[in-house]
């Protein structure tokens, strides 16, 4: 199990809208069940820790905010399914050699 399998799955989902979609719609329990049958080998810990890493470098490094409740990205949540605005919002500001990093 890895933190780079959460990487890959964020990559490989966010590149395919009906799979993004498919995945979004799910609880965590679920889409872990899912995409381990796909392949993805990770846990909800190792998800977590890649997902707080990003959130803290878009914050922080990208978009020079205090990590607080007045961040511009968590506007972003709003509206959105969590797993959309992982890939959509989060993911998608780094390069694949970032993310991977």
């Amino acid at each position: 199990m890895s933190e780079t399998e959460f990487v890959r799955f964020l990559r490989e989902v966010g590149s395919s809208p009906p799979r993004l979609d498919d995945y979004a719609a799910m609880s965590l329990p679920r889409l872990l069940f899912h995409a381990r049958n796909e392949g993805y080998d990770f846990t909800a810990e190792e998800a977590a820790r890649v997902i707080g890493r990003l959130e803290v470098a878009v914050v922080t490094e990208q978009d020079n905010e205090p990590f607080d409740g007045s961040s511009t990205l968590w506007q972003a949540m709003w509206g959105s399914r969590y797993l959309d605005y992982l890939v959509k919002d989060v993911a998608s500001r780094f390069t694949d050699e970032e993310l991977v990093s």
